[in-house]
C-alpha cells in the first residue's frame, strides 16, 4: 500500500524540483544526476535546465523535451501492461502453422473445442507444406513431423503412434495379407511421389531399409493416398493418425517408420505465452479424449 501511494505521488508530481530530490528518487548521488543531465545536454546540443545557486528552471526546449519523453514513457508503460496481461492471461492471438494433412484432420476439432473454452484467444491457422520460419513470420507454434532437427526450436510431443504400411480390410480380403517384403511385389502399391519417399525409408528392428512402392499408381498428397487406400486401391505408407481415423489395417507391422510422430515446435524464449502453453496441453488431451489417434 505504501509503495502504491508513493507511485501515485510520483505520477501526480513527476518533477523532483532539484538534483537532490531526483537523486533521492533514483537512489544515486546528486553529482551523478547532474553529470548525466550535462551529458544529455551535450548529446542533444541544447540546454535542458537553467541552473542558478538558488533554483533550477527548465528551458522551453527542456520543458518540451520533458513532456514528449513523459508521454512516450507512459505509452511504453501502457504497452508493457497490455502485453503482460496477454502473456499472463488467456487472451491475444495464437498464430499456428501446420501442413495440409494435419490441418484438415487433427486440428479442426481441437481448434473448435479450444475456441469454446477460451473465446478471448483468436486463432490464426497458417496451412502450408513448407517449413515456415516461426520467428521471421511471427508464428507462435508449429505442428511438425519429428524428430525435429532445428536446435533453435523447443519441441513437445503431440501425437505419437505407429506409422507404416496400411491397407483397407476389403483389399486384404480380396488379395490376402502379405507376410514378407517379397510378398509386396505381388500386391498393388501406391507410391508417395515426394523426394523423402523415393525409396520409402523404413526400419526393420534396428536395420534401415528402403522400400520401393512404385507401380501403377502414385500420389504426392497423403490425404489423397489415404482415400485411395480406403477405396481398396492398394497398400501404401500412412502416418498412424491418418490411418487410425478410417480404421485401416497395418500391413507388415514389424516395419516401422523413422518418423516418430507429430510434435509442437516453438521458438526458444524466456517467457512462453500462457495461450501457447495452454493450447499445447489442450490439444494433447483433446485428441486423446476424441480418439483421434491410436
Amino acid at each position: 500500500m505504501n509503495a502504491h501511494r508513493r507511485d501515485q505521488r510520483l505520477h501526480q508530481r513527476p518533477e523532483a524540483g532539484s538534483f537532490a530530490g531526483a537523486a533521492r528518487r533514483l537512489g544515486m548521488p546528486a553529482t551523478t544526476v547532474s553529470a548525466k543531465v550535462a551529458a544529455l545536454e551535450r548529446r542533444l546540443g541544447f540546454t535542458l535546465i537553467q541552473r542558478t545557486t538558488r533554483m533550477l528552471r527548465a528551458t522551453p526546449e527542456g520543458q518540451a523535451y520533458f513532456e514528449r519523453c513523459r508521454a512516450a514513457l507512459r505509452e511504453i508503460e501502457t504497452v508493457e501492461a497490455e502485453l503482460r496481461a496477454e502473456v499472463v492471461g488467456m487472451g491475444g492471438q495464437l498464430r499456428l502453422t501446420a501442413s495440409v494433412d494435419i490441418a484438415q484432420t487433427l486440428l479442426p476439432p481441437v481448434i473448435a473445442a479450444f475456441r469454446i473454452s477460451y473465446p478471448a484467444v483468436a486463432v490464426d491457422l497458417v496451412v502450408t507444406d513448407r517449413v515456415a520460419d516461426l520467428v521471421a513470420e511471427g508464428l507462435d507454434l508449429a505442428v511438425r513431423v519429428g524428430p525435429l532437427r532445428d536446435s533453435s526450436l523447443i519441441s513437445r510431443a503431440f501425437v505419437t503412434g505407429p506409422s507404416g504400411l496400411f491397407a483397407c480390410q476389403s483389399y486384404l480380403d480380396r488379395r490376402g495379407m502379405p507376410a514378407s517384403l517379397d510378398d509386396l511385389k505381388h500386391h498393388d502399391l501406391i507410391a508417395i511421389s515426394k523426394p523423402w519417399a523415393r525409396p520409402l525409408p523404413m526400419l526393420m528392428g534396428d536395420k534401415k531399409i528402403g522400400i520401393d512402392l512404385s507401380g501403377g499408381l502414385a500420389c504426392d498428397d497423403l490425404l489423397t493416398v489415404r482415400a485411395l487406400v480406403a477405396m481398396g486401391m492398394g497398400i501404401s505408407f500412412l502416418p498412424g493418425y491418418l490411418a487410425h481415423q478410417l480404421n485401416l489395417v497395418r500391413v507388415l507391422p514389424d516395419l516401422r517408420s523413422p518418423f516418430t510422430g507429430l510434435y509442437f515446435a516453438y521458438p526458444a524464449q524466456k517467457f512462453v505465452p500462457e495461450r501457447v502453453r495452454e493450447f499445447m496441453d489442450f490439444a494433447v488431451s483433446t485428441v486423446k479424449r476424441l480418439g483421434l489417434h491410436p
